[in-house]
């Protein structure tokens, strides 16, 4: 148990460092320490180191040099099939780590359950770490402060107010016993993780690719929108519509500011705002 906690901590240290240097080399030696710690505490075996080994050296290549059409086309498609064994949670050789189980946050509520999914937290950090580019000064920062606030008032407005008009949700303001291990799992594991693939991998690409229109921006929002909500599809029709909408919200605010930092403070914020003050994950039927 302590090395594979250490395993995720050391992960989340590596997610975090990467908007905070200027070099690679910082997050990937605590990448790697990471990897280490995961194989000596089981939460990864070989089959598994050998592909996070496969993704870093896709992502490095794919993200760093101009390539022909078919050697893009190929890459980038291994890191599609990568993404979705992530978010299916089938990724073979990753024995991800349960931290709750039937959770419940007040009476009302249905029963929550947490895992640490060290395979989407690793593709998520190696798509953060060599698609994003960096924030190189603190004026950008600032910028990137005011968009996230800017977008995060109407995205919380819209989509905590659609589930509690739905009856999905009540005001339920609280402190749960859990909130810091949520935290560090729902800002690193989640919320970067999914805007690295939805927002700054498949929305990038598609916006890069198919220009700097109006109409590209708009197809490549609706394209990894509709993707984000392929993949909620398992909560639901109504959850994957929400996730749809979630996920025009998101990558708005990734499209007007070029960020991937303010989907995910947005995103993050989202979900913080949820738990904080409204029924978590949602009302018992």
């Amino acid at each position: 148990m302590t090395y594979s906690l250490s395993a995720y901590l050391v992960l989340g240290l590596a997610i975090i460092s990467v908007p905070l240097t200027a070099h690679r080399w910082v997050p990937l030696i605590l990448f790697g320490v990471a990897l280490v710690l995961a194989m000596l505490s089981g939460v990864l075996d070989w089959t598994g180191l050998l592909l996070v080994l496969s993704w870093t050296v896709v992502s490095a290549f794919l993200f760093t040099q101009k390539h022909p059409v078919w050697l893009f086309c190929l890459m980038a498609g291994l890191l599609l099939l990568a993404g979705h064994l992530v978010m299916i949670h089938m990724v073979p050789g990753f024995y991800n780590l349960q931290v709750l189980s039937d959770v419940k946050t007040n009476a009302d509520a249905v029963p929550y359950s947490l895992y640490l999914n060290f395979d989407k937290a690793a593709l998520g950090f190696l798509l953060f770490l060599f698609a994003a580019p960096r924030v190189n000064s603190a004026k950008e920062w600032l910028r990137c402060l005011r968009l996230t606030l800017l977008f995060f008032i109407p995205t919380a407005a819209v989509l905590i107010g659609i589930t509690y008009v739905a009856g999905l949700v009540v005001f339920d303001p609280k402190l749960v016993s859990f909130l810091p291990i949520w935290i560090f799992a729902n800002l690193l594991f989640v919320s970067v993780a999914e805007e690295a693939i939805f927002r700054q991998f498949i929305m990038g690409q598609l916006m890069e690719k198919l220009g700097g229109s109006l109409w590209a921006g708009a197809t490549a929002l609706l394209l990894s929108s509709l993707a984000f909500a392929y993949y909620h599809l398992d909560g639901g029709l109504p959850y994957a519509a929400f996730s749809f909408v979630a996920g025009l919200f998101y990558g708005a605010a990734f499209w007007k500011s070029g960020r991937i930092e303010v989907a995910i403070a947005v995103h993050f914020l989202v979900n913080l705002t949820h738990i904080l003050f409204f029924t978590y994950p949602m009302l018992a039927r």
